[in-house]
């Protein structure tokens, strides 16, 4: 079986995928091929799971550890949580921190980011 969010290969008999954690099924259907009805195997993404992030723990994230990007981790936005790490590095974590400290009150407060890298709507 391959899982459609990473494209490892799993074992059939897996529900869940080793490497990323995707839920993973596999989907019987049956296909007409010249008259002759055949069994194939169709494996898709049976992501069952809710993958939204919280707001509540974005914005603390960002409050307390915003100098290190944790916030920005968290929702997917690995390339400025790697941007956040390097002007911290560079400014003895004040520039970083300050940034994390503004961006985690505005996920708070509903001004700033609203959605995690996805897409997808941040809980309440």
């Amino acid at each position: 079986m391959i899982c459609n969010k990473c494209g490892a290969n799993v074992p059939d008999v897996s529900k869940y995928c080793m490497f990323c954690g995707n839920t993973v099924s596999k989907l019987n259907y049956y296909n007409n091929d010249n008259n002759k009805t055949s069994l194939r195997s169709y494996y898709a993404d049976a992501d069952f799971g809710d993958e939204r992030k919280s707001k509540r723990t974005a914005g603390l994230l960002g409050v307390f550890l915003g100098a290190f990007g944790v916030h920005r981790f968290y929702l997917g936005y690995t390339g400025i949580g790697i941007a956040q790490i390097a002007v911290s590095l560079v400014t003895c974590t004040i520039g970083g921190a300050i940034w994390g400290f503004v961006e985690g009150l505005c996920i708070l407060c509903d001004t700033g980011i609203t959605v995690d890298a996805n897409g997808n709507d941040l809980l309440p």
